[in-house]
């Protein structure tokens, strides 16, 4: 009854990020995303938005952030889809974040990717380099629009850094994708 959803969303509204972080919690959660209609559900959106990199970048959080955005209406979607364009660069570095920049990247949307994208342009080098990130420029490769994969063929292709990213256990994978 909305009485007994009002006094779930009460009860839940000040612990979302905890509850997300939590091996048990976050089923909560997620079961609010399933089962409770946009509106009623809006209260996790406004606690995951602003704490984006906080959910993105934990264990239960970046899977629970990915189901948020499966169970969105576009308004809550692109809440925290904007989000994620702002710490792109952050995010990409890390263990748990680089699954939902992918995932976002997974989604198709040409501009959404085309704005990813541009966090990483001037950063290639580096982030060809992590074990995480590495794997996200190769996805960006794959899937970028022409404009976008230019501007990071463009960023490959300075002399100096091909003879490292040649070398790095990492890098080397994008370059082969680069030219693939």
């Amino acid at each position: 009854s909305p009485v007994q959803i009002n006094k779930v969303i009460d009860a839940l509204r000040h612990h979302v990020v905890p509850l997300i972080k939590d091996l048990n919690g976050n089923h909560v959660i997620q079961r609010c995303l399933q089962k409770m209609t946009y509106q009623d559900k809006q209260f996790i959106y406004d606690a995951v938005a602003p704490r984006c990199v906080d959910v993105a970048t934990h264990k239960h959080g970046c899977c629970v952030l990915q189901r948020c955005i499966d169970h969105a209406s576009e308004d809550q979607k692109w809440m925290l889809v904007k989000e994620v364009i702002n710490h792109a660069l952050e995010l990409v570095q890390n263990a748990f974040g680089n699954y939902v920049v992918q995932y976002i990247l997974d989604l198709g949307n040409d501009e959404a990717n085309s704005q990813i994208i541009a966090k990483f342009i001037g950063h290639i080098t580096g982030l060809s380099q992590n074990k995480f990130s590495s794997n996200v420029i190769e996805k960006c490769l794959r899937i970028s629009n022409s404009m976008s994969r230019a501007a990071l063929l463009q960023d490959i292709c300075c002399a100096d850094l091909i003879s490292v990213l040649i070398q790095d256990n990492y890098g080397n994978y994008v370059l082969q994708t680069a030219l693939g």
